[in-house]
């Protein structure tokens, strides 16, 4: 069964129960309700006989004193008996319901008839001179002046009905008496129906639910669980899944042992990987750093040499110039001393200063990785403007316009290093502009916003010219040593961007290009923001 289920039957029994007691309540409030009208219309029946007692008698004394005092106009008045004649008749209509009330009411209108027939007969009596005859009759205890039948009437009357209103007002207490009841009755049967639901609820589902809190808080803390709930219901499939849950973590537990051990040997094995890197990197600067200082004296001999043979070869000439030799044998020997050996030479000193350049450049590239950096936060608007002047007089030859941002952010970086990676691009900016037009340089950030090639951590910077560009295949190339897309348009080993890519990413950031041939390129420069956060 449902759990909604049995929370509906929970709460259905003793709503059932209620709406009985409801029903029994609403009962026993009609018959209150009925009782206490049935009460105040006996009350109302006695009130409107006494408005039909009282102008009886006070007729009745009015005519005795209109007699003895031989007055026969107060006697048997129009309106009184009007006035009579309703209230009998209300009468009459409030005991309709009561066939021995409404006789005694009819008697009670004829009685008051007969009266009235006898006012009237006094009043004609005493007009015509009979006022003794009148006395008498008032003097006799018999006759249809007297009262009494009316009175007697009336009271059987009265009494009748105050019996009845006695029987309706116990009636009346009755049913506010049962009403009582069975509202107290309502009361505890809405709290020992209620009691008894939630013992049942505590006792079935409550003591479940708090096997369920149990096991869900034995899977938090990494427990074993309990034995599994009994019944069908979510309770059931709730702690089902709890079960399931925990076996599946015990699992995956297992599982993240096995990947944390081979992860830890892997990170072993890393590191150790890493340090012999890091070691046949040491070898490899210093294998560099040994080689080019032990060829530089080859170098320095062949450059020495060759200046020496170029000076013996023109002390030759000369002395060509003094023999005796003819003039044809003289030419011979000048062309072979000025087209060939000095050619020779030439290339040979030519090939000198290119090695001396290699040489060069792969001892700056060897000392960019042993280089101690001092970081600090970089004005960088400041460093960009002491680039510019320094480059001002090319700049200006070249026909060039430098764009600086004037909002560009600070970075976290070594001084004189950063200055030399601006430096280079921007350098070679000017150097690779495309002299069929005016040449426009732009040094700008990244906003935050529209950073999405880098970290939030770092902060990104562009050089863009629109010079000559860069065509796709050499893309991949700018920043490998050695490596020169326009040979001829500016001099240099092609090691300028490797040694900018080797001190961007020592710094923590990132470099790369974006370009169209024919239309400019732009360099990106990522570098922190920030110092880092100490552990």
């Amino acid at each position: 069964m449902r759990l909604l289920t049995k929370g509906l039957l929970i709460v259905a029994i003793p709503s059932l129960f209620e709406v009985l007691l409801l029903g029994a309540l609403f009962k026993s409030q009609a018959d209150a309700e009925d009782a206490e009208r049935w009460a105040a219309h006996s009350a109302q029946v006695v009130n409107q006989a006494a408005e039909v007692r009282q102008p009886m008698l006070l007729e009745s004394a009015r005519i005795r004193n209109a007699i003895l005092l031989d007055q026969s106009e107060p006697i048997s008045r129009p309106e009184l008996w009007a006035d009579l004649e309703v209230k009998a008749g209300e009468l009459a209509r409030l005991v309709s319901d009561n066939p021995q009330q409404s006789a005694a009411a009819r008697g009670l209108h004829n009685t008051i008839a007969r009266y009235r027939q006898w006012a009237d007969s006094a009043r004609a009596r005493m007009q015509n001179g009979q006022r003794d005859a009148l006395i008498r009759e008032l003097r006799d205890e018999e006759g249809p002046h007297r009262l009494s039948d009316f009175l007697n009437r009336l009271d059987g009357f009265v009494e009748q009905e105050r019996r009845l209103g006695q029987q309706r007002t116990a009636q009346l207490q009755a049913a506010r008496q049962s009403q009582t009841w069975l509202l107290i009755a309502a009361v505890l049967g809405s709290i020992v129906t209620a009691g008894l639901a939630s013992l049942a609820f505590t006792r079935n589902i409550g003591n479940r639910i708090a096997v369920l809190i149990a096991n869900a808080q034995r899977l938090a803390d990494g427990q074993p669980l309990a034995a599994r709930v009994g019944g069908d219901d979510e309770i059931c499939q709730l702690d089902d899944a709890l079960h399931r849950s925990s076996e599946r973590l015990n699992e995956a537990s297992r599982q993240a042992e096995g990947y944390r051990a081979e992860v830890e040997q892997r990170a072993r094995e890393l590191a150790d990987v890493n340090a012999d890197l890091r070691q046949q990197t040491q070898d490899n600067e210093m294998f560099i750093y040994s080689v080019s200082h032990d060829l530089r004296s080859p170098l320095v001999n062949l450059q020495g040499f060759s200046k020496e043979i170029t000076h013996a070869t023109r002390d030759l000439l000369d002395a060509v110039e003094q023999l005796a030799l003819p003039e044809q044998d003289k030419m011979r020997l000048r062309t072979l001393v000025e087209d060939d050996i000095h050619t020779s030479l030439r290339f040979i000193q030519n090939a000198v200063t290119r090695s001396a350049g290699i040489i060069d450049a792969m001892l700056r590239l060897s000392r960019a990785g042993r280089v101690e950096y001092q970081p600090v936060m970089l004005d960088m608007h400041a460093i960009v403007q002491r680039i510019v002047a320094a480059m001002s007089s090319t700049i200006r030859a070249k026909g060039a316009l430098v764009d600086i941002a004037a909002d560009l952010p600070p970075a976290f970086g070594d001084p004189t290093s950063v200055e030399q990676v601006l430096g280079n691009l921007v350098g070679n900016a000017v150097n690779y502009l495309d002299p069929a037009r005016p040449g426009h340089i732009t040094v700008g950030h990244v906003r935050q916003a529209d950073n999405i090639a880098t970290a939030p951590s770092l902060v990104t910077y562009f050089v863009r010219d629109n010079g000559l560009g860069i065509a796709p295949a050499y893309l991949d190339k700018m920043f490998i040593a050695f490596q020169r897309l326009h040979g001829n348009a500016a001099p240099g080993e092609g090691i300028g961007l490797a040694l900018v890519k080797r001190v961007v990413e020592r710094h923590g950031g990132r470099i790369w290009v974006e370009s169209v041939e024919g239309q400019g390129s732009c360099f990106f420069v990522a570098l922190p923001a920030r110092p880092p956060v100490a552990p």
